[in-house]
């Protein structure tokens, strides 16, 4: 049985960049809040632009963690709706979705 746990802003902003092919990753000590702070990411191991080419936008990168976040409560949710179905309560759903 696959866990199913909430994920984190952060979790979510990491497989949104991720998710760009022009993504070569970044040391991120705190999360981007805007396009001037995703256009200033540098690469770890180069030094250079944690980017190929230009940055994505900061409002494409936000629609993607968004949806990744929506993703992940739907998941759960729909899960914890067939435990109901199945007439447990609201503590044994918590206790199985903990393993």
């Amino acid at each position: 049985m696959r866990k199913l746990t909430p994920i984190t802003e952060s979790q979510a902003l990491s497989r949104s960049l991720n998710s760009f092919d022009n993504w070569r990753g970044a040391f991120m000590p705190e999360n981007p809040k805007c396009q001037k702070d995703i256009n200033e990411l540098v690469n770890p191991i180069d030094g250079k632009s944690a980017w190929v080419g230009e940055p994505a936008l900061w409002e494409e990168i936000v629609m993607r963690r968004d949806k990744i976040l929506d993703e992940n409560r739907e998941l759960i949710e729909t899960k914890k709706s067939a435990y109901r179905k199945l007439g447990m309560t609201e503590k044994e759903i918590d206790v199985l979705m903990e393993f």
